[in-house]
């Protein structure tokens, strides 16, 4: 079972069709291939600034390991030690690129699939969403009284004697 973040851009003069194009699924997990090809994942989700901050780590390393002498294989294990930081955060570094953009974190749904997931979600959005009639307002407390306050514990109220 996978977990989907569940995110929306809403615009008051749209119609829900027009709204329900607009909503995005991010899976929550750690990507294999994300791991042995970074740079392209990066690329292929247009995280500019992760894929700037990747080059400048990448290319610090190299530099550090080649300026200090340390050993190749050491160099390649702090690579790869990158590489799993990012394969690990992409879901995250996804969902930070969309508030950006003015996305609104709507729901987390758990599901096999991206299908399912979508199924799940516009269900339970349709139950949440409010009655055609709003519910009839309560009387506001008349105005120079304290509202009755209820028991809390096991201490009652002062008596007016």
């Amino acid at each position: 079972m996978a977990i989907w973040n569940v995110l929306t851009k809403d615009r008051a003069d749209e119609t829900e069709m027009a709204r329900a194009e607009r909503v995005v699924f991010v899976r929550e997990r750690p990507f294999v291939l994300v791991f042995l090809f970074t740079l392209f994942a990066l690329l292929r989700f247009r995280l500019w600034l992760a894929t700037l901050a990747y080059l400048i780590i990448s290319g610090g390393l190299t530099a550090l390991g080649d300026h200090l002498g340390i050993l190749p294989a050491a160099q390649v294990a702090a690579h790869l030690g990158v590489n799993l930081l990012f394969a690990l955060e992409l879901s995250a570094m996804r969902v930070w690129k969309l508030r950006r953009q003015g996305y609104l974190e709507a729901g987390v749904v758990a599901a096999p699939n991206r299908e399912e997931a979508e199924r799940r979600f516009f269900a339970l959005e349709e139950r949440a969403l409010p009655p055609s009639r709003p519910a009839p307002a309560r009387p506001a407390a008349p105005t120079g009284q304290r509202a009755p306050m209820g028991v809390i514990g096991s201490f009652p109220e002062p008596r007016a004697s």
